[in-house]
């Protein structure tokens, strides 16, 4: 399948570090899949440096760590897309900490942190986080690769910003991405000379207008996934994928305040955070937040601390996340998402009881749900959106990915593959999405679809 070679690792140190017994990997049909090989990597090989951009308004940075090796296939020859993955993990690292500053200001308001919370014309919220991220992921990629004219499907336009009323919240999401920007070189990139200004952050913004389709190469972005429980103080997460000629190649989410243990997931966060003043973890522990990763035919996903938890950006201590084994519906847990607005918990509750679950369902902002059954914390995720409304792309194509990857599965409710090629939109999806865990509970869900479905009032 392939590989992930990484710069000074020992063979040992690329080992899970779960301390449990792993299962045999097993594609959706139950075939097995032959475990992907980690070798260590010399360091002159990866010496190459990132993100010079056109106008020189870069300094030098630290030099390249690691290098991404996963050339899937049965006859290999697929290509090596090891700078994009690169590149994609260090700048989600970058936007987890400018999210994570803006959450705390947020939570710990000042005079002037009124103005962060904005609400669209669709009432849903956005925040100074949601326009610095699409900032800052929009003017790194273009500079890490040296295209202007890179193309980004993201959810935020400028059109609040450039207003004659969004001056002063148009000069809090400045401050933030060079506050961010500035530190670049912890992250492995480089730093910025000639710090940004508002016509700088308006252009990067608007970059991201891309329609998607079904051919050529372009960037996804959810920058504030979660915006409700961002503001909320809880899950939140920022996804970024690569899709190329309609196919999702690599997916990277931020998971800011993903704890490390699996009860925590029950707790809103800010009883994670009083705990957390009771008893603090060892300085540079990793014990919340993580990126997640991963390439489509790899056959393997993978997760790092956070750069702003953990202290640094240290490649020698990802963990190797799979899917959880349980297939006994009894004893498995489902997700769902918070708000009725985007999904009927009535039907999910119905669909639960008749297939055998017996736990409350895990109720999770964003895209944490995928993150959470990436690594084994749930089994089962279910989604009816309210008739009428249509699923984005960037609502799901990093999870997806990386769900498949650990050895899960994600379908539309009829089975079939979802559909990154048709724009921004999931076109033709079959009533719902379910991912799980393993085939036979993904099918033991379909075929529950199947039989209630048409009482139902979707």
């Amino acid at each position: 399948m392939g590989s992930l070679r990484l710069t000074g690792w020992a063979a040992a140190a690329a080992a899970p570090e779960w301390g449990v017994r792993r299962r045999p990997r097993r594609c959706c049909h139950g075939a097995p899949l032959p475990r992907p090989r980690c070798a260590p990597s010399p360091a002159p090989a990866v010496a190459s440096s990132l993100g010079v951009g056109a106008a020189g308004h870069l300094r030098a940075g630290a030099e390249r760590e690691w290098l991404w090796d996963c050339r899937g296939g049965a006859g290999g020859g697929a290509r090596d897309y090891a700078r994009e993955m690169e590149v994609a993990v260090r700048v989600v690292q970058v936007a987890c900490t400018l999210c994570q500053r803006v959450q705390d200001s947020l939570l710990h308001p000042s005079a002037d942190a009124g103005g962060h919370v904005h609400s669209k014309l669709d009432r849903s919220p956005v925040t100074v986080a949601d326009w610095g991220v699409q900032a800052i992921v929009s003017w790194l990629l273009s500079n890490s690769f040296h295209d202007e004219n890179i193309s980004i499907v993201a959810e935020e336009d400028d059109e609040t910003l450039s207003s004659s009323d969004g001056a002063a919240l148009l000069e809090s999401v400045v401050e933030a991405v060079n506050g961010c920007l500035v530190e670049a070189p912890k992250y492995g990139l480089r730093s910025l000379e000639k710090e940004l200004g508002a016509h700088d952050v308006i252009q990067a913004i608007r970059k991201c207008s891309s329609a998607g389709g079904p051919k050529g190469r372009f960037w996804v972005l959810d920058p504030v996934d979660g915006t409700l429980g961002f503001v909320r103080g809880d899950q939140y997460a920022i996804a970024l994928a690569l899709i190329e000629d309609g196919e999702v190649i690599l997916g990277v989410l931020g998971c800011p305040n993903y704890p490390m243990k699996k009860e925590w997931l029950n707790y809103h966060q800010k009883y994670y955070r009083l705990m957390s003043k009771v008893a603090p973890p060892p300085l540079g522990s990793w014990h919340k937040g993580c990126v997640m990763y991963a390439q489509k035919g790899c056959g393997q996903a993978w997760m790092q601390p956070l750069v702003h938890d953990f202290g640094k950006l240290d490649w020698r201590h990802p963990r190797e996340i799979q899917v959880s084994s349980i297939s006994d519906p009894m004893s498995a847990t489902f997700c769902e998402p918070v708000e009725k607005a985007n999904s009927s918990h009535s039907f999910t509750a119905g669909l639960a009881h008749s297939v055998g679950l017996r736990t409350q369902p895990l109720r999770v902002y964003s895209m944490v749900k995928y993150a959470a059954i990436a690594r084994g914390d749930a089994e089962i995720f279910m989604k009816f959106a309210r008739t009428g409304y249509k699923e984005k792309i960037w609502d799901h194509a990093a999870g997806v990915v990386i769900i498949q990857e650990a050895g899960g599965v994600v379908t539309d409710a009829g089975g079939r593959q979802l559909d990154f090629s048709r724009g921004i939109y999931l076109e033709g999806l079959d009533r719902g999405i379910i991912a799980c865990s393993g085939a036979l509970l993904h099918q033991r869900i379909l075929d529950a679809v199947d039989a209630s479905w048409n009482s139902s009032t979707l």
